[in-house]
């Protein structure tokens, strides 16, 4: 006697046709019987992945007897309720007879790498400014992000990732602050472009992860990890580095310069006659330009460096150039690179300036003084004074505290070793 059997799919369509809506989706998403769904209003399916995770939205057109399939869209990327404005952007882009591409990304790295790409393309920011996006993107978003799907991000996540370890690694605030903006930036953009139909961090802010009565900014001006003691004690670790890494570190501490102006500065701004360090107001923060004293102290160990770098072969108009063969200075990656060899991350070159200002309060000198050597935006009436009064006493103040830096560590502006 032969048996019966009975085949399971018999009442079951692989495809089946359905006026496709989210609810639709997640009802027969899990349906292994279910290959894809069908929309009835027009030729759009959406076909489940293997792992019935997501799926891939395709849009058909028929012509002279022909089937013609374009993948337009990923789900869950693009929702239910957002495939028809693409179908209808789509449809245009055929007619014109133009190419129609499906968005690749579905993991939090992968939209960010292409939010990085095009933003090279565009070249709508200076290119310091997309060699941090690139770091930024590459040493913390991406990794930490890495395979994470785009529809499991919320705050918590976001809290969890990427601001908590980066606090516990020690960086600042500031710093964690510019990669939690990029991750919102691109996601915004995507959303922006429609090459995602959600954007989870939209009612996210910065603030959202602290305390209500938390201050950002007061934790950006206020917050220094470097005290006075600690600043003494690693003057001995900034002397034995190589004399590049040693004069950055050096020269931020003597003068207590922003490590992106210091970084940039050029022999020829430097003048042992003058003895001055101008820096021009294209390479200054504020678009000021800057003058600082050099000390007998500072002469002689600039004189020293540029010894070095003729003995080491280096040609270059830079005091801290990217290499022998490049006359650019080198990029604030590799500047910040630096400041970490010493640091290992405890405290960041803006701490270092933060408590040199400290330091100088402690030694007496002139408020508006030390307001000038940080090359902070000044009103009126502080100019007037700076141009009557400010050089002489500039010149005082950088020599009284350097005299303090070398009864902490005598040899601390001790020439470089030819």
């Amino acid at each position: 006697m032969n048996k019966l059997r009975f085949n399971q799919h018999a009442f079951f369509s692989t495809t089946l046709p359905v006026k496709i809506s989210d609810a639709q989706i997640k009802r027969h998403i899990n349906d292994q019987r279910v290959r894809q769904l069908k929309d009835t209003r027009c030729p759009l399916y959406l076909r489940f992945n293997a792992a019935r995770t997501g799926g891939t939205w395709w849009f058909y057109r028929y012509e002279a007897g022909k089937q013609y399939s374009y993948r337009i869209a990923k789900y869950p990327s693009t929702s239910a309720k957002d495939i028809m404005a693409i179908v209808s952007a789509a449809s245009v882009q055929i007619a014109k007879g133009k190419a129609i591409a499906c968005d690749q990304f579905e993991t939090v790295d992968q939209l960010v790498d292409w939010h990085i790409k095009r933003q090279q393309r565009l070249k709508c920011s200076t290119k310091e400014r997309l060699n941090n996006l690139k770091s930024m993107a590459e040493n913390h978003v991406m990794s930490l992000f890495h395979g994470i799907r785009l529809t499991d991000i919320d705050h918590e996540r976001v809290d969890r990732t990427l601001i908590q370890p980066m606090f516990e690694q020690g960086y600042s605030v500031s710093y964690v602050r510019a990669n939690f903006f990029l991750l919102k930036t691109a996601l915004s953009i995507a959303k922006r472009l429609r090459h995602i139909s959600d954007n989870p961090l939209s009612e996210v802010q910065f603030k959202t992860f602290f305390p209500a009565t938390f201050s950002v900014t007061e934790a950006q001006i206020k917050g220094c990890r470097l005290n006075t003691e600690h600043l003494i004690n690693i003057l001995p670790a900034i002397g034995h580095q190589l004399p590049p890494q040693r004069i950055l570190l050096t020269m931020i501490i003597a003068h207590g310069s922003r490590i992106g102006e210091t970084r940039k500065a050029i022999w020829k701004n430097i003048s042992f006659t003058e003895r001055r360090w101008l820096i021009p107001q294209e390479d200054t923060k504020n678009g000021n330009a800057m003058s600082y004293p050099l000390t007998p102290d500072m002469i002689e160990l600039l004189r020293s460096y540029k010894a070095w770098q003729r003995k080491e072969g280096v040609e270059s108009d830079y005091l801290f150039p990217l290499s022998r063969w490049q006359n650019k200075p080198i990029h604030s990656v590799r500047a910040s690179e630096w400041v970490r060899g010493v640091s290992h991350q405890y405290w960041s070159a803006h701490d270092v300036r933060k408590r040199v200002r400290s330091i100088w309060a402690e030694l007496g000198i002139d408020y508006i003084v030390c307001e000038s050597l940080l090359n902070h935006a000044r009103d009126k009436l502080d100019q007037a004074y700076i141009h009557t009064h400010m050089e002489l006493q500039k010149t005082a103040a950088l020599e009284n505290y350097q005299k303090w830096l070398k009864k902490g560590w005598c040899t601390c502006l001790s020439p470089v070793s030819i």
